[in-house]
């Protein structure tokens, strides 16, 4: 088979327009700021007109800048004959710094970014737990006899100011990341990350624990997926902290009867294997681990070079 010429180029606004129902990741070239889009044609057979078969994009990743974001996507149809390791290299070429993407073990994806060198750097287990069983009734009725006193306090998030809660969030989210995905300055992380998760969590119901008035613990449950199974996240605001291991715990024991009275029947936590007080508190609870994402870097740049050292 005579493999095709291919031409890369800036995606436009005609291509969403023509092209968007077939590919979920296409936009139009400098849709956002840093970013770069870009189509990859061949010559259509039947017509000897240009066909539109791939679509990718990269750009800077602002919180961690690191790494720069790659999302690439191929026509089905055109899949296994080199045009997606053709995309990411020309992609590469408009940066020196790693490639960061996000794969399933074992999907097509991941196969495809190993094909190209790709290492994972962080596991992201979705640890999933029956909220209605007996058991984890009885878990939070133990964690709650364990913690309570009068030194620590739990609270709803809509009983909190708004900027207690975005500087707790920012200061999780900075010690969370430092050791695996370093990031931007706080004054940047605050809006980006802060700010976002806040208006993204269902306040009512998401939950803080606090010490001599300041938040040690968070617990938040996510605005979305809605109904009986639910998604959220919690750790320590300081991870060293003296109490940190029970303020977690109660954070979590708090929220985890919120959604029991809400009806809930499962709840998956968006943890990482780093996390030192979230992830052995879950391994004490019934689990089971649910669409695990491991999160990746393909080798670009210095990295490249090396792999490709002879």
């Amino acid at each position: 088979m005579t493999t095709p010429v291919i031409c890369f180029r800036p995606a436009t606004e005609a291509d969403v327009d023509r092209d968007g129902h077939r590919f979920e990741w296409l936009k139009p070239d400098g849709w956002r700021k840093g970013y770069r889009a870009l189509v990859l044609e061949i010559e259509d057979p039947s017509t000897r007109r240009p066909l539109v078969i791939g679509v990718g994009r990269i750009g800077p990743n602002t919180v961690h800048p690191t790494r720069d974001l790659v999302e690439i996507e191929i026509d089905p149809q055109h899949r296994r004959r080199g045009f997606g390791t053709a995309f990411i290299r020309e992609l590469g070429r408009y940066s020196s710094n790693p490639l960061s993407t996000k794969a399933m073990p074992g999907s097509e994806r991941d196969l495809f970014v190993r094909s190209l060198g790709a290492t994972t750097y962080l596991p992201v287990p979705m640890l999933r737990i029956d909220v209605a069983a007996e058991r984890t009734g009885r878990w939070c009725s133990a964690v709650r006899a364990a913690g309570e006193g009068d030194a620590v306090s739990v609270h709803r998030w809509s009983e909190l100011p708004r900027e207690q809660l975005v500087d707790a969030l920012t200061d999780r989210y900075l010690w969370q990341h430092a050791s695996w995905s370093p990031t931007s300055s706080r004054e940047v992380i605050r809006p980006e990350v802060g700010e976002a998760f806040f208006e993204e969590t269902v306040r009512e119901h998401s939950v803080a624990v606090l010490r001599s008035g300041r938040i040690t613990a968070l617990a938040e449950l996510y605005d979305e997926p809605i109904g009986p199974h639910r998604e959220g996240s919690f750790e320590a605001v300081d991870a060293a902290a003296l109490h940190a291991r029970n303020d977690v715990a109660l954070s979590l024991a708090a929220m985890l009867e919120e959604l029991r009275a809400l009806g809930a029947v499962t709840a998956d936590f968006d943890n990482h294997p780093t996390d030192p007080h979230a992830a052995p508190l879950l391994a004490t609870l019934d689990r089971q681990e649910a669409d695990p994402v491991h999160l990746v870097e393909i080798p670009n740049g210095l990295t490249a070079a090396l792999r490709e050292l002879e």
